[in-house]
């Protein structure tokens, strides 16, 4: 009797198992589809583009392309060029960023009827133009653009196009920006990579084995590369910040309520105290305070959301003169910025005590309790909402990792925590962070609002008025990397956490001085060990012999070089020198 209970049973959950994958292929394929037909589109979307672009006089069109951001909107001001120029060339240098990045995602066929439209209002001389009259922006896919999908990387949410503009798209437009491309994120949005079954792989500009970053990596990605001089990225735990860093950019989050939420969908719905930020990104931080200059010079958005405080621009706050007391750190004491890094941090420090302003220590409290606080409250479910949608997608490779640790029951992830503590403390410490009951859930919540109090009030007794830190703890890393170290999002998360405005700004380069110090970086456990690995590229000099030479010793030689995992060639005082990754 029992015998057959169990065959019964077996049976069962075997057919159970062959039904549901039956399913699941069925769905794949479906999925499989979408995705031919949206590349198709997108093809189709960059054909019109580059063909928009060729109408453009090609004198006209290389002189737009030389503007930067004072110098196009006071021509478009002057009325010495017209916005449809300006799209058309815009488009040009999108695609060429394209082509280096995989940066976009679709181009906006309208904004050449918008940029008509403005032009042709430009013709009555009682016409006011709006302080960015024609000026194009690109906007990251997720943001909330009529007739326009925001699908987050999901192939399911193709072809689902968001009925009308958000708030912020509503009163950039009113500002007179003319948003003409999408640019490219992760699956689910929460990685600082660039990847997605539906779009691909964004890659870094200056080496296609790197990440741009994420989740605003095709944004970086489009601005570093040339095409564009202003963007908008959104940020729940670094997704403008890390991009910008990644690239060389610079980016600003405000907190939260600066902006309207009112009608976008995040990462995660649902999702209290930890907030997506949209804010902008640019080449230089001086165009980023710019534009937050102009949104937040009048009333718009608080009246068409009343959640938004009525809090204008303080250009008294940003003047010139105007002498801070700045904290600053190299080291959270939760995960050690690589050597470059570090130096970027004292070099910035330097510049500002010379500009006038006052540096004392500043030392973060309790990194490890926000971190496990941060991915709780950032996850809500335990994980749940992103297991449902990913396993009805399909899946991008750079994020198993973190889908699988969804599918571990936390009962099992607080059991490998008690067996890593003594080994691993910091992945321990993750593996606590999902929780496992509601009851749980509302103590994390209560636990964030206590570590901000403490936070406010450790800057208000040291009299600090703002922060000074690294942006992250590695440069721009290979694709497959930052799903891995997952810990590495301490320095921007924190400000998400706290809902303090934070942003990134472009400092230096790493040098041949800072690869050496690698050799002392830490290699405590495997994320120490993959920021080792990903970040110390090794000079390895292989043979002495002229320039000219190159093309056939790589020929003869560099393809089986390759082979052994040296992936990059360049010239060296007449030596070729290979890079190891």
């Amino acid at each position: 009797m029992f015998l057959s209970i169990f065959v019964v049973a077996i049976l069962g959950v075997i057919g159970y198992a062959c039904h549901w994958w039956q399913k699941r292929q069925q769905r794949q394929e479906e999925l499989r589809k979408i995705i031919e037909k949206r590349k198709a589109e997108r093809e189709q979307s960059i054909e019109f583009a580059k063909s928009q672009a060729a109408k453009v006089e090609k004198s006209l069109r290389e002189k737009i392309e030389r503007w930067d951001l004072d110098t196009l909107r006071d021509n478009l001001q002057k009325g010495t060029v017209s916005c449809l120029d300006v799209v058309r060339t815009f488009y040009g240098k999108a695609v060429k960023a394209h082509e280096r990045t995989n940066c976009v995602t679709l181009f906006v066929r309208e904004a050449e009827q918008w940029a008509s439209e403005w032009d042709e209002k430009a013709k009555d001389p009682n016409f006011k133009k709006p302080s960015f009259f024609g000026f194009p922006i690109s906007l990251k896919e997720c943001v909330p653009l009529g007739g326009y999908d925001q699908t987050r990387g999901y192939v399911q949410d193709a072809y689902k196009p968001t009925k009308e503009d958000c708030v912020l798209v509503e009163k950039i437009k009113d500002l007179g920006f003319i948003p003409y491309v999408q640019t490219n994120v992760p699956q689910s949005l929460l990685a600082c990579n660039c990847c997605n079954p539906l779009y691909g792989k964004t890659n870094h500009p200056f080496d296609k084995e790197r990440t741009a970053g994420g989740s605003s990596g095709g944004e970086s990605a489009i601005l570093a590369a040339g095409g564009s001089l202003l963007g908008i990225g959104g940020d729940v735990g670094g997704s403008i910040r890390i991009p910008c860093h990644f690239t060389g950019m610079a980016g600003i989050k405000p907190s939260h309520l600066r902006f309207s939420h009112r009608g976008i969908c995040g990462s995660i719905p649902g999702r209290p105290l930890i907030n997506s930020n949209d804010g902008p990104m640019a080449t230089t931080i001086k165009d980023n305070v710019t534009f937050l200059r102009a949104v937040w010079d009048d009333m718009y958005t608080h009246e068409r959301d009343p959640y938004v405080p009525p809090v204008l621009w303080n250009e008294d706050l940003y003047k010139e003169g105007k002498k801070y007391r700045i904290g600053y750190y190299v080291d959270d004491g939760w995960f050690t910025p690589i050597p470059a890094i570090q130096r970027a941090v004292l070099e910035a420090k330097e510049h500002l005590e010379r500009a006038g302003h006052t540096l004392v220590p500043f030392k973060p409290q309790n990194i490890p309790f926000m971190i496990r606080c941060f991915v709780r409250a950032c996850c809500v479910d335990g994980g749940t909402f992103l297991r449902n949608k990913l396993m009805n997608d399909i899946m991008d490779p750079t994020i198993r990792n973190m889908v699988v640790s969804y599918m571990i029951p936390v009962w099992i992830q607080r059991l490998l925590a008690m067996i890593l503590q003594n080994i691993y403390p910091r992945i321990a410490n993750i593996s606590r962070a999902m929780t496992y009951s509601t009851v749980e859930l509302r103590e994390t919540y209560a636990d964030i609002e206590s570590f901000r109090s403490k936070f406010t009030v450790q800057m208000l007794d040291d009299k600090i008025d703002a922060l000074l830190c690294p942006p992250m703890v590695m440069a721009a890393p290979q694709h497959e990397y930052p799903t891995k170290i997952v810990g590495g999002f301490s320095y921007t998360g924190i400000f998400n956490l706290l809902d303090y405005g934070a942003g990134v700004v472009n400092v230096t380069k790493v040098t041949e001085e800072d690869e050496r110090k690698m050799v002392d970086y830490p290699e405590s456990d495997p994320w120490y060990k993959m920021v080792k690995e990903t970040t110390k590229v090794g000079l390895i000099e292989i043979k002495f012999f002229p320039a000219t030479t190159l093309w056939r010793y790589e020929r003869h030689v560099f393809s089986k070089i390759r082979r052994h995992d040296f992936y990059k060639c360049f010239l060296q005082k007449h030596h070729v020198v290979l890079l190891k990754s």
